[in-house]
């Protein structure tokens, strides 16, 4: 088998504890599995919480490590029982943590790899997996939203944001865009029907006068803070609030206090891990990610790529994510 290569993360750290290393192998895939050479890889917030040493108690990786849940790339060698590919086939992947994507090689189970079609760039198949089912597991499994309902999304231009939009869309659903100044431009052009500046305008005020008063069927929150008992306020009778991410920190407030508040709304609060469909719910998951590709695929949805940069790069690609400076994804092209 030929040599590989990856990037490691030797110690927790700055971007620069990140190494090229070199290996005179391969891994090999056992029953079930696939070889794929990658072509590219995202990054992901987790990606620099594992190399800044951030992760919760429990779930940091041993060190050293290779990041990367996500890639795409060609299929090299075929696990025992593998048949619906063949080698040299351009797939997409989502992997677990180990999943190595930072690097030329990775190993995955064949349920969670889909194929592309010859005009996707890679780039932007690896750029898909992660945003675009978290953003459909939310819409259609845990959301259960119908045509002409109206969904709120927090954070809307990044790379979760603008998939849950275009998604949205396509699904028939009225979408709203919370966003900073800057990003306005962008989630409209990913399809919003309303776009508010949450520092210059007044968010519950803007939902409720673009509903009528009624407010919304689904939050989408990765934001948290004060932010969650804003949405309880925001929800229509029988809405739900979903929560995936604290990039402002823990919810504030009490659930005694929010959710007795709203009781008479019979309203759902709701979290999502990707992850808890990928250890629980594969056969879903796998049925979602063929269906979420097949909208690449048809040019239905397209994920938004901020920048690629080079393999050899990733400490610069790490930087500008956690400079908050991502309209969409960033990628790694990988020779």
């Amino acid at each position: 088998m030929n040599s590989s290569y990856r990037i490691e993360i030797q110690e927790s750290g700055q971007p620069e504890v990140m190494k090229l290393v070199n290996s005179a192998s391969c891994p090999q895939p056992r029953a079930g599995e696939l070889l794929i050479r990658n072509h590219a890889a995202a990054v992901n917030f987790i990606d620099t919480m594992i190399r800044r040493g951030e992760m919760p108690e429990g779930m940091m990786p041993e060190l050293p490590f290779t990041p990367g849940v996500e890639g795409a790339g060609v299929v090299e060698a075929l696990g025992e029982g593998v048949q619906d590919f063949k080698i040299g086939d351009r797939v997409a992947w989502l992997g677990n943590l180990g999943a190595g994507g930072y690097g030329s090689h990775s190993v995955l189970p064949a349920r969670f790899v889909v194929p592309i079609a010859e005009e996707i760039d890679y780039s932007l198949a690896a750029a898909l997996p992660v945003n675009g089912l978290t953003a459909y597991h939310m819409l259609v499994n845990l959301g259960r939203a119908q045509p002409g309902q109206t969904v709120l999304v927090h954070a809307a231009a990044g790379g979760v944001g603008t998939m849950a939009l275009q998604l949205g869309t396509h699904l028939g659903l009225r979408m709203i865009a919370s966003v900073s100044s800057s990003k306005v431009e962008t989630a409209r052009a990913q399809g919003a029907d309303l776009v508010v500046d949450y520092r210059q305008e007044d968010l519950h005020a803007k939902v409720m006068e673009y509903s009528e008063g009624r407010g919304v069927d689904l939050t989408l929150n990765p934001v948290a803070g004060k932010s969650l008992s804003t949405d309880l306020d925001l929800l229509a009778p029988f809405g739900t609030a979903i929560l995936f991410g604290f990039l402002s920190g823990p919810p504030e407030g009490t659930f005694a206090e929010d959710l007795a508040r709203h009781f008479t709304k019979s309203i759902a609060l709701r979290v999502s891990d990707l992850y808890t469909a990928y250890r629980s719910a594969a056969d879903q998951l796998h049925i979602d990610m063929q269906e979420l590709f097949r909208l690449l695929n048809t040019s239905v949805i397209r994920p938004q790529i901020d920048e690629v940069f080079p393999l050899q790069e990733v400490a610069q690609a790490h930087r500008k994510l956690e400079a908050g400076q991502v309209i969409g994804k960033v990628a790694l092209s990988i020779p």
